[in-house]
């Protein structure tokens, strides 16, 4: 395996330097001028230049962001690249086509046409060099063995391997033969799907579409059936699909001599447009991949204009972008299209062709989420068909349940037969692991306070009802027996209590313009000294009305943005030192566009936002209660953990606004839970972010942080690296400044190392046993030149990008009797096979929604029941295809420069743990307790949309972090 690369050089050669100019008077000429003139959104170099050389070449072709590189598979003339490159600085200084010089080439044209591509080879850049360092393949690696694999696993069928039950007779209580699932095993019919590989190193089986269609058709389908058997007037549902899609991707652990390749399973929706798309696929033929291509523009999306028209005037191949600009072009003229009633004729999915423009986002759809287990089965079945003893599993092993029972969960078969009970009664039931109301006050109390008040802000009565309810039963109340009145202290607990007030001046949506006064006035009549006031408000997503109505689609958004009472009230009771939780009251339905307001449920438990609000009220409040003690400290611990801090550091690039100039800062948040010294003493939360860089008690840094903006990126013009480079300085400070609140106590270091290994150097997988480079003005660690004894005893390392984890296929587990059976899930902690010394641990976790049905434990989509609709129950039959399957999600631990005297295995145990018992979730968070919140003081910021990054890099590690899987 070969593949071809440019080098450009390292960052300050001058081809880097001319591309870096090149994006700079592109980002000028994107600008509105004097405000009349509409940014261009096509004019981004990389996007043009990226386009066009998809064409020209088969479509393998990488090229770096930043034009460290370029690799492709086939040969790209010097004469084609320089051609290319000069329209694309024709195109940028707004030269017209037909005038551009090429008898003087630019600089930029001329550096990198005269740059000699050389033919590597994968193996040798990958595989181990037994010269005892770590193995670091080089970044064009990492794309072009994605093709080479991806192109191997499509040359061989894909065998859909149908399951079958085996059933085991045997006698209900009434005397009546009963039968029940005992096993499965294959039944002999097998399907054979073509998965076919794409231009950015997936594969995709684009001749076998999942759908409501295709799910009553044979399987494996025809698309001549499919499109035969279409209705004649279909609704949306009924012609929606989604297709298989496998990713690769090559990751490196430490300890691991070689690079690990990692495959899983997707489903990739399809969407019925591609002007309302940002990614769409296009057969180019058969010998050529699939083409995908991101979209350009604002609105309704197409092809990037500017490539259309460089390939034209090289008299290229534009085959592929005509088929999607015909495409957009019918799509345009729907658009004009209205029924009787003048409205907009709705455009549904066509049938599958040669152009499918992905589904941008999450939403309602025919085809659930999730690909399913047994779809990762088959694929491991898939490689050893396909490279036989050439590739090995990555085989890991645990020791068992490292967790404790959390305080919902039932400690005996007894207690579980007892909770059963009183669910199918409807009578409360924890389901979220409350902290007892004792826990809660010492926590109040340990930060100089006497008593927590939390005020409940409704608008709605249904709502206040709801609030009532879920106080009454945290707190072993009988809500029937409560009725305040308005602005009447209730006692819930000792030291806790509770007041009700109708705010709906507050708290409607609209410009607010006395939000602030009226936050004062309420904050003034319920605040006292010694008490910790918190605010639980009603709130509601807000929606597009008469007002918004010929409106841009970007207005409209700016304009509910301005108008959501929500992110105004978050920043006044910030202001007001009062942290803040939201309840949704009523809900949208877009698709019917109406509303439905939320109603407190005849079962008590049902009310998960409730619940899951008080938690995370709790943990604004910076409340840390005896769960941590139970889970970290359990009685005849195998894991014997010393008293130790621990501190999480989120770091965040913001969204790029190129009316300015230089990178944008970081935003930066920490939070240090700290264990009292001895056991039954109260905990402390602290908190921390460089908009306020002082420790102070959690509810109080959350506070200031919210009460003001986020940091500017006008003042200096600094460069991305620049701006990581000062992220790992302000990191240092409050790492210093830590060491005086944890009153002696030593303390573990907590980050994501996928959104911090800009930051630092030492914590890459390629710098491990090596030093630091002379020329990088980084720090290597992010205590680097803190005394020794101020740094952390071990800095954990997470990693929770999905893509870059070991996918559980399959589990064996040795029972006590020597036997061994297979499993289908683990939610265990687990380490590498060989155990070599410095490895990582991965943590896999079973989705909470994955049910007792348990959707694609034994079968593929491909084989999912669409189900029967009926008013008859006895007809009804639940439909699979739309409904998620799930696969087991990872997060790799990775205990990292630990010092002396603590062991690693103790240190990994106890992040899982603070994964596993979270701050304020039933189950576990992605990341541990003190990162969690880190990220969620960001994350509540009445900023935070405006500011969330929209390049997909940091928006994938927030969407990894948050646990929301796709």
């Amino acid at each position: 395996m070969t593949a071809l690369v440019w080098n450009f050089g390292d960052f300050y050669s001058p081809t880097r330097q001319a591309w870096r100019d090149l994006g700079s008077l592109a980002a000028r000429n994107q600008k509105r001028i004097n405000g009349e003139q509409e940014a261009d959104p096509f004019l981004i170099p990389y996007s043009i230049a990226v386009t066009v050389l998809q064409q020209i070449t088969d479509g393998y072709v990488y090229l770096d962001k930043n034009l460290a590189f370029m690799v492709t598979l086939n040969p790209v003339e010097p004469a084609i690249l320089k051609s290319v490159f000069t329209y694309l600085e024709g195109v940028v200084r707004r030269i017209p086509l037909d005038e551009i010089p090429f008898m003087d080439p630019p600089d930029l044209a001329h550096r990198i046409s005269t740059t000699s591509a050389q033919r590597l080879s994968l193996a040798d850049n990958i595989l181990d060099k037994e010269d005892g360092q770590p193995t670091s393949p080089d970044r064009w690696a990492y794309e072009a063995v994605r093709w080479h694999i991806a192109k191997k696993l499509a040359s061989v069928s894909f065998l859909d391997r149908e399951m079958e039950r085996i059933r085991e007779e045997y006698e209900g209580k009434d005397g009546e033969t009963k039968y029940r699932t005992v096993g499965w095993r294959p039944s002999g019919n097998v399907a054979a799907v073509d998965y076919r590989p794409t231009s950015d190193g997936d594969l995709i089986a684009w001749g076998n579409p999942m759908g409501p269609i295709p799910a009553r058709l044979a399987h494996p389908v025809k698309l001549s059936d499919v499109a035969t058997a279409r209705p004649e007037n279909p609704t949306r549902a009924q012609v929606q699909y989604a297709l298989s899609r496998l990713s690769i991707k090559m990751a490196t652990y430490t300890a691991e001599p070689v690079p690990i390749l990692n495959l899983d399973a997707h489903v990739r929706r399809i969407n019925n447009t591609v002007i309302h798309a940002s990614t769409v696929l296009v057969d180019q033929g058969k010998g050529r991949p699939l083409l995908s291509l991101s979209l350009g523009g604002r609105g309704l999306r197409r092809t990037n204009k500017h490539a259309l028209e460089i390939l034209s005037k090289m008299d290229a191949d534009r085959s592929s972008l005509d088929l999607i600009e015909d495409r957009v072009e019918h799509e345009h003229s729907l658009l004009k299209v209205l029924d009787e009633n003048g409205k907009r004729v709705e455009i549904l999915t066509p049938a599958p062709g040669a152009v499918k423009p992905t589904m941008p986002k999450t939403g309602p759809f025919a085809v659930g989420a999730g690909a399913g287990i047994h779809h990762l089965a088959l694929l491991r079945e898939h490689l050893e068909r396909v490279f036989g003893d050439k590739v090995s599993p990555f085989d890991l092993r645990s020791k068992g349940d490292v967790f404790g029972k959390r305080a919902h969960e039932p400690a005996s078969a007894a207690e579980g037969k007892e909770r059963t009970q009183k669910k199918e009664k409807g009578e409360y039931l924890d389901l979220v692991g409350k902290p007892s109301p004792e826990s809660i006050l010492r926590s109040i109390e340990a930060t100089g306070y006497q008593k927590l008040r939390i005020l409940c802000l409704w608008y709605r009565h249904e709502t206040r009802m709801r609030m009532l309810h879920g106080l009454a039963h945290s707190y072993d109340l009988n809500p029937n027996d409560l009725d305040p009145v308005d602005g009447e202290f209730l006692s819930v607990a000792p030291g806790i209590e509770a007041v009700f007030h109708d705010a709906r001046d507050l708290l409607e949506h609209g410009p607010g313009t006395q939000r602030a006064a009226d936050t004062e006035k309420i904050t003034s009549r319920f605040a006292e000294p010694n008490v910790l006031l918190v605010a639980w408000c009603e709130t509601e997503f807000p929606v597009q009305g008469k007002a918004h109505e010929g409106m841009k689609a970007a207005d409209a958004k700016k304009a509910l943005e301005e108008s959501d009472a929500k992110h105004q009230v978050v920043r006044e009771l910030a202001k007001a030192a009062v942290p803040s939780q939201f309840l949704i009251g009523r809900s949208y339905d877009p698709f019917t566009k109406t509303f439905n307001v939320i109603k407190t449920p005849e079962k008590a438990f049902e009310d998960h936002r409730v619940y899951m609000g008080l938690l995370d009220l709790y943990r604004s409040c910076g409340v840390v209660d005896d769960r941590f003690e139970r889970a970290l400290y359990p009685d005849d611990d195998p894991y014997p953990l010393p008293r130790l801090g621990f501190c999480g550091i989120h770091i965040r690039k913001q969204a790029t606004d190129f009316r300015y100039k230089g990178a944008p800062k970081r935003i930066i948040t920490a939070c240090a839970i700290i264990p009292s010294a001895k056991p039954g003493d109260p905990w402390r939360m602290l908190g921390w972010s460089n908009i306020h860089p002082e420790w102070e008690h959690y509810a109080q840094a959350q506070g200031h942080f919210h009460a003001v903006d986020y940091p500017l990126h006008t003042e200096d013009g600094d460069s991305d690296f620049q701006r990581w480079a000062q992220a790992g300085e302000d990191v240092r400070i409050a790492l210093k400044e830590l060491r005086d609140e944890l009153d002696g106590l030593p303390y573990v270091l907590m980050i994501d190392g996928h959104a911090c290994r800009r930051v630092w150097p030492g914590l890459q997988n390629s710098r491990q046993g090596l030093g630091k480079k002379s020329d990088d003005p980084r720090l290597w660690l992010p205590g680097t030149g803190l005394p020794p004894s101020w740094n952390p005893v071990s800095i954990i390392r997470m990693n929770c990008a999905q893509e870059e984890m070991p996918r559980l296929a399959s589990v064996i587990e040795k029972q006590k009797n020597g036997k061994i059976v297979p499993l289908k899930t683990s939610s265990d902690l687990y380490y590498p096979a060989d155990q070599a010394e410095g490895h990582p641990w991965f943590l896999f976790t079973e989705p909470r929604n994955y049910g007792k049905k348990r959707h694609g434990q034994w079968k593929t989509r491909w084989r999912a029941d669409p189900g029967q609709a009926s008013n008859n129950a006895d007809e009804r039959k639940e439909n699979e295809l739309n409904a998620p399957w799930y696969a087991m999600t990872t997060r790799e631990i990775t205990p990292m420069h630990t010092r002396d005297g603590y062991n690693r295995e103790i240190l990994a145990v106890a992040a899982a743990r603070l994964s596993h018992q979270a701050l304020s979730w039933s189950d576990r968070t992605r990341y541990p307790a003190p990162l969690h919140a880190a990220l969620q003081m960001d994350l509540g910021h009445p900023q935070y949309r405006r500011s969330a990054p929209k390049d997909l890099e940091s928006m994938e590690i927030l969407r990894q972090a948050t646990g929301n899987d796709a």
